[in-house]
C-alpha cells in the first residue's frame, strides 16, 4: 500500500465520528483553553489535585481537615508553599526560600496566625523527623561509592577539613559572643557545617558533600547525645560509642536481611524496595528516638541506605543484569525519592521551620550576633576549603576559588536537623532562649 492509500485510509477513519464525538472533540480539547496551554493545564491539575487531596483529609479526619484543624493548616501550608515556591522560581530565586517565607507569614501575620498556631508541637517535630529520614536516605543514594574509590583522598580531604574546621571555628566564637557553654556551640557548629547537595555543581563535589552531610550528621547526634544525657559523666563516654556501634550493626543487619529475603515480587523491584527501605529508615530514625537513642537513629539509617545500596547492586549483578540497568535501578530508586521530597516533604519541612520563627519573640541585638558568629565561620570553612585543595595540580586557581564559593550553601541538612535541639530542649522543659547563663553547669 502506498503513502497516498494509508493516507486516504486514516482519513477516512477520521470521518467516521458521530456527531456528539466531533462536538466533544471541540469543545474539550480545540476550543479548552487549559488543554491547549501547557503552563494553564498545570496550574488546573495543581487545583484539582489539591481539592482532591482535601476532600480525602476532609472524609478521614472531619473538623480537622476544616479551617482551624491541624490537617488543614498543613493543607493550606504545603498548598502555599508551592504557589510562593513557584514564584520564586520565576523571579530566579530559591524555591525553598518561597517555602520558608510560607511559614513565616503564616506564623506572624494577625488574620494568618491561626493557621500556624493551629498545628501542633507534636506533629510539626514528627514531620520534621520524616524529612530528615527522607534527606539521609537521598544522602546515601546519592554517594557514588566508585567515585569514592577513585578519588578517596581528594574526596575525604576536601569534605573532612572543612567541615570539622568549621564546627570548631563557629563553637569557639560562639561562647565568646554568644556565651554558649562549649558543647552546646559545638552542636550548633555541626548543625551549619553541612552543605546542600541540592545547590552545588555536579562532580567529586557532590561525593564530598555526602561525605561532609554524613560527618555533620553524625558529629550532631553524638553531641545530641551529650548534651541532653541526664547520667553521669562517665556514662555519657560509654553511651556514645554504644549508639555509634548499634545504629551501624541495625543497618548492616537489617540490609543484609533484605537481600535474604530478595524482594522480588509482582510489584516494581524498584518500588518495592523504595517502600521497604522507607519504612525501615522511619523505624530505625524514629525508633532509636523513642528507646533514647537519638544518636544511633542517623547513623543506621545512613548505614542501612549506603550497605542496601551495595548489597542490592550484587544481587542485580547475580541476576546477569547489565551494568546500564543496575544504575538505573539505583537512578529510578533516588528519583522516587525526589519526587516525594519535592512534592510532599521540602514544602513541608521550610514551610513548618518559617512557622517556628515568632518575630516577637526576637531580640534584634541577639540575631545579628547570631548572624556576625555564622558569617565568621563561613569566612573559615572558605579558608579551610581553599586549603584542601590548594596542592591539586590539576586545577587552576579560578577553579579553585569556585570549588570553595560552591562550598558555602547551607539549606536542607540545616532545616532538618536544626530544630532537634529546640524540640529536645522543650520536651526536657529547658531554657529555650539564648544568651543565657543556665548551660554552664
Amino acid at each position: 500500500m502506498s503513502d497516498e492509500d494509508l493516507e486516504n485510509s486514516q482519513n477516512k477513519v477520521k470521518q467516521k465520528k458521530t456527531y456528539f464525538e466531533k462536538v466533544l472533540h471541540k469543545i474539550l480539547i480545540e476550543s479548552c483553553f487549559l488543554f491547549n496551554h501547557k503552563f494553564s493545564n498545570k496550574i488546573c491539575i495543581f487545583l484539582i489535585l489539591s481539592a482532591i487531596v482535601w476532600i480525602v483529609l476532609f472524609i478521614l479526619f472531619d473538623q480537622a481537615a476544616l479551617p482551624g484543624g491541624a490537617y488543614f493548616s498543613l493543607w493550606i501550608l504545603i498548598i502555599f508553599s508551592h504557589i510562593l515556591g513557584f514564584i520564586c522560581e520565576l523571579v530566579k530565586m530559591p524555591s525553598l526560600l518561597g517555602m520558608l517565607i510560607t511559614g513565616i507569614l503564616f506564623k506572624n501575620v494577625p488574620k494568618l496566625s491561626i493557621i500556624g498556631n493551629s498545628i501542633y508541637s507534636a506533629t510539626s517535630s514528627l514531620l520534621r523527623n520524616v524529612a530528615f529520614c527522607v534527606i539521609l536516605c537521598r544522602a546515601g543514594l546519592s554517594l557514588d561509592l566508585d567515585k569514592l574509590k577513585t578519588m578517596k583522598f581528594k574526596i575525604l580531604k576536601f569534605s573532612i577539613i572543612p567541615c570539622l574546621f568549621e564546627s570548631i571555628i563557629f563553637a569557639f566564637i560562639a561562647v565568646l559572643v554568644l556565651k554558649l557553654s562549649f558543647k552546646w556551640a559545638l552542636l550548633m557548629g555541626f548543625v551549619i557545617s553541612g552543605v546542600s547537595p541540592a545547590v552545588v555543581v555536579p562532580g567529586f563535589v557532590i561525593a564530598s558533600s555526602c561525605i561532609d552531610n554524613i560527618i555533620a550528621i553524625t558529629g550532631h547526634s553524638l553531641m545530641i547525645g551529650i548534651v541532653f544525657n541526664k547520667g553521669e559523666v562517665w556514662w555519657t563516654l560509654v553511651q556514645c560509642p554504644l549508639q555509634i556501634l548499634a545504629g551501624v550493626l541495625f543497618g548492616i543487619l537489617v540490609a543484609f536481611f533484605l537481600n535474604i529475603i530478595r524482594l522480588d515480587h509482582k510489584i516494581s523491584k524498584v518500588s518495592l524496595r523504595f517502600t521497604v527501605l522507607f519504612l525501615v529508615a522511619m523505624i530505625a530514625a524514629l525508633g532509636f528516638k523513642k528507646i533514647n537513642f537519638a544518636t544511633a537513629g542517623p547513623l543506621a539509617v545512613l548505614t542501612l541506605v549506603i550497605v542496601s545500596k551495595i548489597v542490592w547492586q550484587r544481587v542485580d549483578e547475580y541476576q546477569d543484569l547489565d551494568k546500564e540497568n543496575i544504575l538505573l535501578n539505583v537512578k529510578n530508586l533516588d528519583d522516587l525519592f525526589s519526587k516525594i521530597w519535592s512534592i510532599i516533604f521540602l514544602p513541608l519541612l521550610f514551610s513548618l521551620i518559617g512557622n517556628e520563627i515568632d518575630f516577637g519573640k526576637l531580640s534584634p541585638k541577639t540575631l545579628g550576633l547570631q548572624l556576625a558568629v555564622l558569617a565568621i565561620a563561613i569566612v573559615f570553612r572558605l579558608i579551610a576549603s581553599f586549603f584542601s585543595v590548594y596542592f591539586e595540580k590539576n586545577m587552576c586557581f579560578r577553579e579553585k576559588i569556585f570549588l570553595c564559593i560552591t562550598w558555602i550553601p547551607k539549606a536542607t541538612v540545616q532545616a532538618a536537623v536544626g530544630s532537634i535541639a529546640l524540640d529536645l530542649a522543650k520536651l526536657y522543659q529547658l531554657p529555650t532562649q539564648i544568651p543565657t547563663d543556665v548551660y554552664f553547669h
